[in-house]
């Protein structure tokens, strides 16, 4: 029988008798100073015998001695720790048992938040893919973030923390650009949505790791995990060069790489082996024929040049998604400052493996190749390479008529604001009423202050709340001006709409302008008062009017007090921008 420091007693080589346990019920407090082996005997029953105020005991001591615990140990000391726990009682216990805990114990958006924050620096692996414990907090996760669509913000994501593995394909396809270097690090198997996912957003070259064919070898060793879901499509993309070096230098690190990367080696190493085309293989015309070629003949035997002129069989033929691949990388060589318009207005459904950054290269003038190629988008996820191909041609001079605008319906700002922004003066004014409500953090300032201009153009005609809820995307473009305008409709801000105001226009507004910008909402002010822009108006202001709020709120200039805007630092030998001058001196 040995007796820990602080009461708690382990019965080695006997058997409990009645009543007993191999920890018993003098628990007096989590102060051990024993080694950590004495905890990894413990077994289910002997933790079930404790009370909930022992087990919780039990628990911190386990933190505070860095002890790991089996699956098993985890789920059974969950199970007796007490139903209601606080925030300081959250941090004292070790981060894997909080996987055990039900996100039911912790209502509200404060409780959550902190479980969440505890959560997201866990090793989620621990818990099997499939087990009750890892299905539950994901959805709880998301209603606590209040994530009710597919976007990933990388806030949400870190928030998330290691559930981000477990977010289905759904969110990968709209946020792949913050997921995909994420799940990159996913020591646990993708599932067949998520893999699908992947394979798309990397065939469409966008960012993070941008097309395929221009792939480098630092790009090969960030993909990490998701190396094993790449298709001979994508392989096949990947400069040879690339490839080889990579194989050469080829490391596992991190170690648990090596099991999910053993089957998807020997497709980079044949990629590498280039093969000549076979005597009397090269073809001269698209036929069935190619159906039956090996990827390496079409490889080898096919001309750019001759698929350029017959992309009507191209389209007509059943040729499959990796031989189109194919056909796509000897288009490419072909014309590898873009293709010419006369290939474009004939692409047909090949459109649909064009990505966008292919797009960009283009030089489209007439109207009419833009409608052809809009129709094969139809009821097609093609939103990327649609606003690419109107910004292409919008950069060539041409103007956007009404039948090219209705298939716009639905634009999410931040496609807008992959215009350059000298393309958006040529967007008429209507196509702001098809906008999607959508933070505007892509959006540069100079993309904001000319989507605002046609904002308040094409809303003109409606006013109060109504107009708010319409200019609100666009509200971080607006000028001081605009504001006051806006601060004489009642029409109750949001302090999120706020903060995303100009600092520039923001600090030009007064405090009874900006108590009837906020409504209701200038109560949350408080909490922002040493944040940006807040703070930025709060110097603005007198403190005797923040005074009048009845907010407590700091960081005006002090009564009596004047801010002189010295526009010509220099000559007076001032090294800022701003002197705070007592009044009268």
């Amino acid at each position: 029988m040995k007796r820990l420091e602080g009461g708690v007693t382990l019965l080695a080589g006997k058997t409990p008798g009645p009543g007993e346990c191999r920890v018993d019920a003098t628990f007096a407090g989590p102060d051990y100073k024993d080694g950590p082996g004495v905890f990894l005997g413990l077994t289910c029953d002997e933790v079930s015998g404790l009370s909930m105020e022992h087990a919780q005991g039990l628990a911190m001591a386990v933190k505070k001695k860095n002890v790991t615990l089996r699956v098993n140990q985890l789920r059974c000391l969950a199970r007796r720790l007490p139903k209601h726990l606080t925030n300081e009682e959250l941090d004292a216990l070790p981060l894997d048992l909080l996987l055990f805990l039900n996100p039911a114990m912790f209502p509200g958006q404060q409780a959550c938040a902190h479980f969440f924050s505890l959560i997201s620096k866990a090793n989620v692996d621990m818990l099997p893919q499939r087990s009750l414990e890892r299905q539950r907090l994901l959805p709880a996760a998301l209603k606590c973030r209040g994530m009710y669509s597919f976007q990933v913000s990388e806030a949400d994501a870190q928030a998330l923390g290691g559930l981000v593995c477990d977010l289905p394909g759904k969110f990968v396809v709209k946020s792949a650009e913050v997921l995909l270097p994420l799940l990159a690090g996913c020591r646990g198997p993708l599932n067949l949505g998520q893999e699908e996912a992947v394979r798309e957003a990397l065939r469409s070259g966008r960012p993070p790791y941008g097309p395929a064919s221009r792939w480098s070898v630092s790009t090969l060793e960030a993909l990490q995990a998701l190396l094993a879901v790449l298709d001979e499509s994508i392989i096949q993309s990947i400069p040879k060069d690339v490839i080889a070096e990579w194989l050469q230098h080829l490391s596992w690190d991190p170690s648990w790489l090596e099991s999910k990367l053993t089957a998807t080696l020997p497709r980079f190493r044949r990629d590498t082996e280039k093969k000549a085309c076979p005597p009397g293989r090269k073809p001269y015309e698209v036929d069935e024929n190619l159906i039956f070629y090996q990827n390496w003949e079409l490889e080898a035997c096919v001309d750019g040049t001759m698929l350029a002129t017959q992309m009507d069989l191209v389209n007509e033929i059943p040729f499959t998604y990796e031989q189109l691949n194919i056909f796509k990388r000897k288009l490419d060589k072909t014309y590898p400052q873009g293709y010419p318009e006369s290939l474009i207005q004939q692409l047909g459904h090949f459109f649909r493996y064009i990505s966008p950054e292919d797009i960009h290269k283009w030089n489209v003038t007439s109207s009419e190749t833009v409608k052809i190629l809009l129709k094969v988008t139809k009821g097609q996820k093609m939103d990327d390479q649609v606003i690419a191909l109107v910004a292409c041609y919008l950069r060539g001079g041409g103007r956007l008529d009404e039948d090219i605008v209705k298939v716009l319906n639905g634009i999410p700002l931040a496609y807008l604001c992959d215009f350059h922004p000298q393309d958006l003066y040529s967007v008429p004014s209507s196509v702001m009423w098809l906008v999607e409500p959508q933070s505007p953090d892509k959006c540069s300032q100079r993309h904001l202050s000319i989507l605002y201009e046609k904002a308040s153009v094409a809303f003109q005609n409606v006013s109060g709340q109504e107009y708010f809820e319409k200019i609100r995307t666009f509200l971080g473009g607006a000028s001081v001006e605009d504001l006051r305008t806006l601060s004489q409709q009642n029409v109750s801000m949001d302090l999120a709409t706020f903060k995303k105001l100009q600092v520039d226009a923001l600090v030009g507004l007064t405090v009874d302008e900006v108590q009837k910008l906020l409504g209701p909402h200038i109560e949350g002010l408080k909490t922002e008062e040493d944040k940006s822009p807040v703070r930025d108006w709060l110097s603005r202001q007198q403190q005797e009017d923040l005074d009048r709020l009845g907010l407590g709120l700091q960081g005006g200039i002090p009564n009596g007090y004047l801010v002189l805007d010295l526009k010509f630092q220099g000559e007076l030998g001032c090294p800022g921008a701003e002197l705070g001058v007592e009044a009268g001196v």
